[in-house]
């Protein structure tokens, strides 16, 4: 696990290209000069705004008229920065991802220093411990001076610094500094030149970085296959719920269910509550259910409710603690359900945190604590209830709350009527 990432900005976490484009194209359309795509755009930025002007503008220019284009370039760009630029797609949650689990962040970009820290801040307010800019008497990238300031700066080592960028200059600055690398294509360059100049990962989307970053996988929403096979395959995958993440694991494996309690320092004698996708997977596991279990899952599930029911003994002794009694729960989370469903199984499934501390209800969350400890983290967003459920025991009468959760107590009177539940 790195201890420190240094991020490129423009073409790693900001689409600028377009703003750019139309900055250049506005000051060679006034002076009658050709002007350039979108694409070509792309390959001309990575060294500076005044290396990108010297390349936009026609051959052959003096330097009064290379300086009075850098002007007016600078002067338009400064009014329509912010018109089409945008973080790319997954950047902002793989940075509070990041930042959940314990990582410093900086940027170290050739944009001019006066200009690139408020840009940071206005796109990324909070995130980063400290940004880098260019400076008028200092090398730009890839010498590695500005960059071995800025990790003295925070007090990043060169073994434990990731550096992150976009073009074969980002990568250079990073193997000149003796740091690792990655590069992105989802920015300005390509493949190939990534690969020529020594990348040591070339990603495609931002969850990748998670995983290079931390060891543990950060899964977009909507990434239940891929989630369901990890488990499928006897991993360890958080997963969003209504309530707080859930660590899950394959509840009919039992080496996988070892590797839950491992994972969170959870005793073995406390036994695991499992995730199903409604009342059939219940009776899969379960025996003797009352009537009145039915009655509550039509009335809460999905939902904020574990029933303790009599367990058949179909799942491993572990689950259990080794007792006869099951806990079950449908959650309210699409991505969860499609899991379960995919899966074709119960999910052995607490919270997904280290035990006692307190229970995630992000995936930055559950990176801060379980990071390196676990195969990956399904980010379904923030939990809506951002409590645990609450938990009604009915192998006993009258039924005992075991703990009030995100479920009242008066909702759940209001379906199994006066005098069911135990009174307090």
């Amino acid at each position: 696990m790195f201890s420190h990432i240094i991020f490129d900005l423009d073409g790693t976490l900001l689409n600028t290209i377009d703003d750019l484009a139309d900055a250049g194209n506005h000051v060679c359309a006034a002076h009658g000069w050709p002007v350039h795509t979108v694409d070509q755009f792309k390959r001309m930025v990575g060294n500076g705004i005044p290396n990108l002007v010297s390349r936009f503008t026609p051959e052959g220019l003096s330097e009064d008229e290379l300086s009075g284009a850098l002007e007016e370039f600078s002067a338009y760009y400064a009014a329509h920065k912010e018109d089409k630029t945008a973080p790319y797609p997954g950047v902002a949650a793989l940075l509070d991802a990041l930042k959940g689990a314990g990582i410093r962040l900086a940027v170290l970009s050739n944009k001019a220093h006066a200009l690139a820290g408020p840009v940071v801040e206005h796109y990324f307010p909070g995130v980063f411990d400290y940004v880098q800019g260019a400076l008028p008497d200092a090398p730009l990238k890839p010498d590695p001076a500005l960059l071995r300031a800025l990790m003295a700066h925070i007090g990043a080592r060169p073994e434990t610094t990731l550096f992150v960028g976009d073009s074969g200059v980002d990568v250079l600055t990073g193997k000149n500094g003796g740091l690792t690398v990655a590069g992105v294509l989802w920015g300005f360059r390509d493949r190939e030149e990534l690969k020529d100049a020594g990348a040591d990962w070339i990603i495609h989307s931002p969850d990748q970085l998670a995983a290079i970053a931390t060891g543990t996988a950060l899964l977009p929403a909507g990434q239940a296959a891929l989630a369901a096979e990890l488990l499928r395959m006897g991993r360890l995958a958080a997963l969003p719920t209504e309530t707080v993440y859930g660590l899950a694991a394959d509840a009919s494996q039992e080496s996988a269910v070892q590797a839950v309690y491992e994972a969170k320092g959870r005793p073995e004698a406390k036994p695991l509550a499992v995730l199903v996708d409604g009342m059939d997977m219940v009776e899969r596991v379960c025996r003797d259910v009352p009537e009145d279990a039915y009655q509550l899952a039509s009335a809460f599930w999905p939902g904020p409710l574990t029933m303790i029911l009599r367990g058949n003994g179909t799942l491993p002794p572990i689950v259990t603690a080794g007792g006869d009694t099951q806990g079950v729960r449908c959650p309210h989370h699409p991505d969860t359900l499609a899991v379960i469903q995919a899966l074709g199984k119960p999910l052995a499934c607490p919270s997904a945190n280290r035990s006692g501390e307190p229970s995630p209800r992000s995936a930055g969350d559950v990176l801060a604590q379980l990071a390196g400890r676990i195969d990956a983290v399904l980010d379904g967003g923030p939990c809506a209830v951002g409590v645990e459920s609450t938990l009604l025991d009915l192998t006993v009468i009258p039924y005992r709350v075991l703990r009030q959760g995100g479920l009242s107590r008066e909702k759940l009177e209001a379906v199994l009527g006066r005098g069911k539940l135990e009174h307090i």
